[in-house]
């Protein structure tokens, strides 16, 4: 494998938001109409956007499916050894088992270390994997999983239909608070973004600027957008991670692994990110698991995309991870995005069919998926903090679902969760 792919391999896809006296800019739900200050592909009433997003045919069945082993690099090992590990003790065990120590990190409060390890040229992964877990000098060996996002196409119907508007100003727009997102790169320079308070950083490939990409872009202009395309809390600071290289442009297409994952997510974390974005889903994976427990445990939010895999599909990491706010996607009609997960583990839904987005290269388009959905719960989340800066991970929670508006059957189900997210009635609910 290619070194430059070596690292990484997690695939993520985008979502987005807007503003002007929001009457003016927002099209009739249905079909889409002109936002003013914004070109848009294919305007009109009766204009066909491509579903950009959709997966071709048969390309699904193709795909490996969350949690299987081939979810993993082909040539990596991620080992995590105690706090009180011998300094040379993980260079002597590389040796050993005849693999490269490529990158490492210290996981914040527990001091864990983690190592990222290639095998030899030529080895096979099971047999390396199986020796190495064999060896009582690590706590655990794993894989390096691959973690995937989705997306679709979109409308600026979203703001309005969760009452975000009024919840924005109420919250002086999230302003004193940091906002981690985990994703692809982030087009700084777009018109919607240029003026927000960002701050990116590349673990990815550690360097100094950030290559614009589509999936990062889009969710930043949901979190944090500017002027024609304004965000749910466009005042926030926002710690824009780069942990995923960007493989189809045209769709969003983004990879990265468990140990960028991991890495990225503490490094919002150290960067001050009072909650964290992961419009992103995977396997279940220890690594990414301590990771997020971790998080959790500095009283840190994480909200994550519940998959777009369709309703057959198992549970999505790391949504389905307890404590963390897994979020569904829904149309302008409050009707279920029809490839999203379901399962006993979503916490609410918020709007991810046919949302309108910023592209890197001063471009704008539309998109769908449980990744855009995921932006807004963020952006909720971020106004709550903003009003109430002394509430806690599970206060946060409970105000999130218990003002959210019930679409399915009566009380929770795993089709909705508590149901759409309603940001002016959760804004109402803090003292």
């Amino acid at each position: 494998m290619n070194l430059r792919w070596g690292i990484l391999v997690v695939v993520l896809t985008l979502l987005t938001g807007i503003e002007q006296p929001l009457a003016q800019v927002l099209a009739p739900p249905g079909p889409r109409g002109n936002v003013p200050g914004i070109n848009l592909p294919g305007q009109g009433p009766d204009a066909s956007v491509p579903d950009l997003f959709d997966t071709p045919p048969g390309a699904e069945s193709d795909r490996p499916k969350q949690g299987q082993e081939e979810d993993a690099l082909p040539n990596e090992l991620c080992v995590i050894f105690p706090p009180s590990v011998d300094p040379g003790a993980p260079a002597r065990f590389a040796a050993e088992l005849d693999l490269e120590v490529a990158r490492d990190f210290t996981m914040s409060g527990l001091g864990l270390r983690v190592y990222l390890m290639r095998i030899a040229e030529g080895a096979e992964l099971d047999k390396v994997y199986d020796a190495a877990s064999a060896d009582q000098r690590p706590l655990w060996v794993q894989k390096n999983f691959i973690y995937r996002t989705s997306v679709g196409d979109g409308q600026q119907y979203a703001l309005a239909q969760i009452h975000a508007e009024t919840a924005t100003a109420k919250a002086s727009g999230g302003a004193g608070i940091t906002i981690g997102l985990v994703d692809s790169g982030v087009d700084v320079t777009h018109e919607s973004l240029r003026d927000a308070h960002i701050t990116v950083i590349d673990v990815a490939d550690g360097d100094a600027t950030v290559d614009p990409e589509t999936h990062g872009t889009v969710i930043a202009s949901i979190l944090v957008g500017q002027g024609p395309l304004m965000g749910v809390a466009p005042k926030a600071r926002l710690v824009a991670v780069r942990a995923f290289r960007e493989v189809d442009a045209k769709v969003g297409a983004a990879e990265s692994s468990s140990f960028l994952l991991s890495l990225g997510i503490e490094t919002a974390v150290k960067n001050g990110a009072q909650l964290v974005n992961l419009s992103l889903t995977g396997p279940q994976d220890r690594l990414v698991s301590q990771m997020v427990n971790t998080t959790l445990m500095h009283k840190v939010v994480v909200i994550a995309a519940a998959g777009n895999e369709g309703p057959k599909a198992g549970p999505a990491y790391p949504a389905a991870q307890d404590g963390v706010i897994a979020v569904t996607a829904t149309d302008h009609k409050d009707q279920l995005y029809k490839r999203a997960n379901q399962g006993a583990y979503i916490s609410v839904a918020a709007p991810g069919v046919d949302i309108l987005g910023a592209k890197p290269g001063g471009a704008y388009d539309f998109f769908s998926g449980t990744s855009m959905a995921t932006g807004y719960v963020t952006g909720l989340a971020a106004l709550l903090m903003a009003s109430d800066n002394k509430l806690s991970v599970t206060q946060l929670r409970k105000i999130v679902e218990g003002t959210a508006v019930d679409l399915g059957a009566p009380a929770r189900d795993p089709i909705f969760g508590a149901g759409r997210i309603d940001a002016a009635s959760a804004i109402d609910q803090l003292p």
